[in-house]
């Protein structure tokens, strides 16, 4: 979504400011105190900033109230740009590097209802490897990026595999020749993460000099490539803002995997549009295809996020003409199966008044978003699929909202 789901968004909008518990320095982590004891055994993570720093924040609940940052969660002296959820479990946060480190913290769930940032990875976080995507994949959560140099004078892409267990974190890094991969001649960059349930997950290839056709590779753990899958009905599947790529590719509650293409480029003849792999099929459906930029009345679109059932939220260019840059505000639902286009309007804010939007979170059939705009505190709206209306839920006192999540015990 717009950085953020955009955050690099936030590094134009944030403003030096000073507020009640202070900025400290970059690599400043405070653990602040609850009040009382809280039993819980799983807790709403909402990622809030102020200045340079990010506020992992605990809630009961998103649908209403105000919180705000004063003594509550963790501080972390640093903006994140991506979150991964490890099925609940813990969650990472990672700072794009911007020609710098790359860096990552992870959180779990500790006494007392309480957001505690492992202690095992130090108060400088710990580094991965350049990335621009990222995903889960069983245990593991994984920062990706593709086009990069490896060891033995070639390229390809190399995998962060990040595994959490208890208070222990392990990066191992692993790495994916992708010269020549589909034997066109090219060497293309990698886009999403999805765990497919058979020790294997797919990833999609972004190939600008090929922009008329999908590629879709599984891998298994080792990276080993079982499957190739592609067609000709779409462009690549990818989403992009500047460096980063975008997963466009989601799994319904069958277990279909819907990918999706943005037709980014505009080279390509084939329209923003949708094919499906179903549930344990070697190939894409060839009786599949879905027409999403005709539905939207010329639009293409940029995130791709699965709410319940076969209901995705997806984020939209608000002009027919965009580049690498512009402004993505507007948003639809889609029920993939009867291919049901709606743009969600009711109880939502115009796209005009929304200055950054963050990662969202899906959970019990609604999709949580937080939206920052014009005229209003950061604040998360709850929106409904099946009725596409929203209302707005928590409010954080705050300079923006960079991602949800939920963790339990």
């Amino acid at each position: 979504m717009r950085d953020l789901f955009f955050t690099t968004k936030f590094f134009l909008l944030i403003t030096i400011s000073t507020f009640i518990i202070g900025c400290g320095s970059d690599d400043n982590v405070n653990d602040f105190d609850n009040n009382g004891y809280d039993d819980a055994t799983q807790k709403f993570v909402i990622a809030a900033t102020m200045g340079s720093s990010s506020y992992m924040l605990a809630s009961d609940h998103l649908d209403t109230g105000t919180t705000t940052m004063s003594r509550n969660g963790v501080e972390v002296g640093r903006v994140f740009t991506h979150f991964i959820n490890n099925n609940y479990k813990s969650l990472v946060g990672l700072v794009y590097g911007q020609g710098g480190a790359y860096v990552g913290y992870c959180f779990i769930l500790g006494q007392n209802g309480k957001i505690q940032k492992l202690k095992g990875d130090g108060d400088m976080g710990f580094q991965v490897n350049s990335y621009n995507t990222v995903g889960n994949f069983g245990d593991y959560m994984i920062a990706a990026r593709g086009s990069q140099a490896l060891a033995d004078g070639t390229t390809g892409a190399i995998f962060s595999f990040i595994e959490q267990k208890g208070n222990d974190l392990s990066i191992k890094q692993k790495t994916l020749h992708t010269n020549n991969i589909v034997g066109n001649g090219y060497n293309p960059t990698i886009s999403g993460i999805v765990d497919i349930g058979n020790g294997e997950f797919l990833t999609a290839l972004v190939t600008p000099n090929d922009p008329d056709k999908v590629y879709v590779l599984a891998l298994d753990e080792d990276l080993n490539v079982k499957r190739i899958y592609s067609d000709d009905r779409i462009s690549y599947s990818s989403g992009r803002w500047r460096s980063a790529m975008y997963s466009q590719m989601g799994k319904d509650d069958s277990g279909n995997v819907y990918v999706f293409s943005g037709s980014f480029e505009s080279a390509t003849t084939k329209p923003a549009g949708a094919l499906c792999i179903k549930k344990g099929s070697t190939s894409f459906d060839k009786d599949y295809y879905y027409n999403i930029e005709q539905a939207s009345g010329g639009y293409r679109f940029r995130k791709v996020f699965h709410i319940t059932e076969d209901y995705f939220l997806l984020e939209f260019y608000n002009d027919l003409d965009y580049s690498i840059i512009s402004s993505a505000s507007q948003y639809a639902i889609l029920k993939m199966s009867t291919k049901t286009f709606n743009w969600l309007r009711a109880g939502f804010p115009s796209k005009d008044q929304i200055t950054a939007t963050g990662w969202p979170l899906s959970c019990e059939g609604k999709i949580y978003l937080p939206v920052t705009t014009t005229n209003e505190q950061p604040t998360v709206y709850v929106i409904d699929p099946k009725t596409t209306s929203a209302k707005r839920g928590l409010v954080v006192e705050s300079e923006g909202i960079t991602g949800l999540s939920l963790l339990k015990k």
